[in-house]
């Protein structure tokens, strides 16, 4: 087979405990990009939150590109052109800040520009942390405040797990069938638009570029991932990997602490 598209989770996939990429995925991330592979950042964060990566990895080029917000955007990582952005309404947002203070559960709003909104004064510790590893701005403001015609890339629930799965089975049907639901971590739940998931915006931007699913690997390790993971016939798990995507994935890998994406590029890419 001949990948041409590799497209890569961050957390827990690409870098290791400690937000690092290992040296062996390093070098084999860069050789794959060298041989004319796309190699695509498919990431929860917003731009704000990859940036560092980008430039490490040499992907600053009008041909290269990443998808982030969890499949939210897709952009030319060079001229900074959106292929695609699929947000949720003013009025979805809303709805969701209705249902967070009704069940006291901490929400916050992520927007296309990488700022992050909350409208709860006693901000929660998990959207403090979100907003520093990924370098977005943290604002405070009254629901009524916001624009009427404002849209965010995501909204999310930031809060300790036990509350966030006891309010987990109170969200209404008419929820569910408007967003597109996933736990991407235990303390955090993500509320997007249907057509903003890591699948739907792998086979988009490969569409855009010409290639077909089967030339693409996928690799990640949670929830957020698994849509990418059944997309494609060529999808890997980490070995930290949760068990549900273990169990979709055609190939699991080395942990991310011990060079596992490294490792599967070589082999399923590289061929060494």
């Amino acid at each position: 087979m001949t990948i041409k598209m590799i497209a890569t989770d961050i957390d827990a996939t690409l870098v290791n405990d400690d937000k690092k990429i290992t040296p062996r995925t390093l070098s084999a991330l860069k050789e794959a990009r060298k041989r004319g592979v796309y190699v695509v950042l498919c990431t929860g964060r917003p731009v704000s939150g990859i940036q560092d990566y980008l430039e490490q990895l040499g992907l600053t080029t009008k041909n290269d590109y990443a998808i982030t917000f969890n499949g939210a955007q897709g952009r030319n990582v060079g001229t900074d052109e959106v292929i695609f952005q699929n947000e949720i309404t003013a009025n979805q947002h809303s709805q969701l800040v209705d249902l967070s203070h009704q069940l006291g559960v901490h929400g916050q709003l992520v927007t296309a520009d990488s700022q992050l909104y909350v409208t709860d004064r006693d901000i929660s510790d998990y959207s403090v942390m979100d907003a520093f590893y990924t370098h977005m701005g943290l604002h405070y403001r009254e629901l009524v405040d916001f624009p009427q015609d404002m849209k965010g890339t995501k909204f999310m629930w930031a809060d300790k797990p036990e509350i966030i799965s006891q309010a987990m089975t109170q969200i209404p049907q008419s929820i569910h069938d408007q967003f597109y639901t996933v736990l991407s971590a235990p303390w955090f739940l993500e509320f997007t638009n249907p057509a903003a998931t890591k699948g739907h915006a792998v086979l988009e931007l490969a569409s855009h570029l010409g290639i077909q699913p089967t030339e693409i690997m996928t690799a990640g390790d949670e929830n957020n991932d698994l849509t990418m993971i059944e997309a494609v016939p060529h999808s890997v798990a980490m070995g930290n990997g949760n068990s549900v995507v273990k169990a979709k994935a055609a190939y699991i890998t080395d942990d991310n602490n011990h060079d596992g994406l490294g490792k599967a590029i070589e082999k399923f890419v590289l061929n060494e």
